[in-house]
């Protein structure tokens, strides 16, 4: 017998996904990827989608009938999304450091060269500083998020000793999942401006030239976070979308119907954003590196994104 719609689906997606996993390692195998990069934010996100997308083919393959796995595939996606829209943060962040004339960011100052790694993590959720960080609230509003929807699928997850306790989670979960995402999707639209503001600078700190190719490729990414972002509203609110929703089941399983739009408003529009991300590879090797900050003191070592390390006097 024949896979159905979705564990069809489920695993023509969990193929383009070790793809983009295969493509990653290869990187890192030939050194042209460092651990310590924003590729490493990204090849995180496509493993959390390949368990997410192996989960989905185990529901697809099962049914209904193991509520555990369709709340897993849930939460699964949640940590995709999240990690995803980190992502696209830290990718313009990386191109601040590269690309304006004070090799800074207005989102995430640098840190000296010297800072330990874990006074780094720390200092990446510390609300106080010497300068202004307005990626520590992202960090903040993303696990806020993240945790309300993990929160809320745990809700269905386990054993249940009537219909009434389950609907009551059901209705909670639907609650929680949807607050959560619009979190997410009000994330997305102060990246939009994040994106319009550095082409703004880019322009004036170089006048007539052209728009980095990779603000571009951010700019054209986020049109996907956008729409996913909306289904992932949608599907707490609108029955046609909603997993939970009886008239979404068919004789064998889930209508063609709604595996259609789960895969092309979710997780096609995810993977198209994880592929132009990687894509910014090529419009980025050729950005300059990331120079020494004046207050680093009169030379500094720093290292550019091709691994080499360049003593730079100040």
């Amino acid at each position: 017998m024949g896979l159905n719609t979705e564990a069809s689906a489920a695993l023509v997606y969990l193929i383009l996904y070790v793809i983009l996993f295969v493509i990653l390692v290869a990187g890192y195998l030939t050194g042209r990827l460092r651990l310590r990069s924003r590729y490493s934010v990204i090849t995180f996100h496509v493993t959390v989608r390949l368990a997410s997308q192996g989960t989905g083919l185990a529901f697809g393959l099962v049914g209904y009938s193991n509520v555990n796995l369709l709340v897993a595939y849930f939460i699964l996606g949640a940590e995709g999304y999240f990690t995803l829209v980190l992502c696209t943060y830290r990718f313009l962040v990386s191109w601040h450091y590269h690309n304006f004339k004070s090799h800074d960011s207005w989102l995430e100052p640098r840190y000296h060269p010297d800072t330990p790694l874990m006074q780094r993590f720390l200092s990446s959720f510390a609300l106080t500083g010497k300068k202004r960080n307005p990626m520590v609230y992202m960090h903040y509003f993303l696990i806020v998020a993240n945790t309300i929807i993990i929160s809320g699928g745990s809700q269905l997850a386990g054993s249940h000793d009537n219909v009434k306790d389950f609907n009551a989670g059901l209705i909670q979960a639907k609650v929680m999942r949807t607050v959560g995402q619009s979190i997410f999707l009000t994330i997305n639209a102060v990246l939009l401006a994040c994106i319009f503001q550095a082409i703004h600078q880019y322009r004036r700190e170089n006048p007539g030239a052209r728009v980095h190719p990779t603000l571009y490729i951010l700019l054209v990414t986020w049109p996907f976070l956008f729409v996913r972002g909306m289904y992932g509203i949608l599907s707490g609110v609108y029955p046609p979308f909603n997993y939970f929703d009886p008239q979404n089941y068919g004789e064998h399983g889930l209508k063609d119907s709604f595996v259609v739009s789960e895969y092309i408003l979710a997780t096609t529009m995810e993977w198209a954003s994880c592929a132009l991300l990687m894509l910014t590879y090529y419009t980025s090797r050729n950005d300059p590196p990331k120079l020494p900050l004046e207050e680093w003191g009169s030379s500094e070592k720093e290292t550019d994104t091709q691994g080499r390390t360049n003593v730079i006097p100040a």
